[in-house]
């Protein structure tokens, strides 16, 4: 059997004519509503702006300037969360679509923020360590040396007082044994 003839009939003739038409229409109608809803994807070389918080400074920089994008920094503030030389903010935020050879501020972190030791000398032992703690430094090592007018309290902290430590740091303490005794 040979489908010549049915091919040839009007009507077969007439289906694919018709089923040409519908499948070209759908093809102008997809490519009028892609340009119609997203024209600067279509016709232009702009990007969504990357994410880039996280990023140390040398990464994020790569990956704006493989965009397009010219990185400039504009500063450096401390964070606890974050290491030092890592991106914790950027503007515009991720997302954004700009034009090539766009700014892109970044800001890095300076690392965590240092805490003051507090002046202690002359206070007890528990007294001390209680400022401490609220202050954001932990007790370190305590020597004890003979001196003073009564034991257990504070005479010298390792590093002095006004110094600053990262948070949660260790100071040493030196504190008296009290008084010499002569015999």
């Amino acid at each position: 059997m040979s489908s010549g003839p049915l091919v040839e009939s009007a009507a077969w003739r007439a289906f694919l004519r018709d089923m040409g038409l519908i499948v070209l229409t759908f093809v102008i109608g997809y490519g009028v509503s892609v340009l119609w809803l997203s024209p600067g994807t279509v016709f232009t070389s702009e990007h969504a702006l990357p994410r880039v918080l996280e990023l140390t400074e040398a990464e994020a920089r790569r990956t704006l300037t493989e965009l397009g994008f010219r990185p400039r920094l504009d500063g450096e503030r401390h964070h606890d969360a974050f290491a030092r030389g890592t991106v914790i903010w950027q503007d515009p935020p991720e997302g954004t679509v700009l034009p090539p050879n766009s700014v892109v501020q970044m800001v890095i972190s300076a690392g965590p923020s240092l805490v003051a030791v507090p002046d202690i000398v002359g206070m007890s032992l528990p007294q001390a360590t209680g400022i401490m703690s609220a202050a954001g430094v932990r007790l370190g090592s305590i020597d004890t040396v003979p001196g003073g007018q009564e034991a257990g309290v504070v005479l010298a902290t390792r590093p002095s007082a006004g110094v600053g430590r990262p948070r949660g740091a260790a100071v040493a303490l030196v504190v008296s044994r009290g008084p010499e005794s002569n015999e």
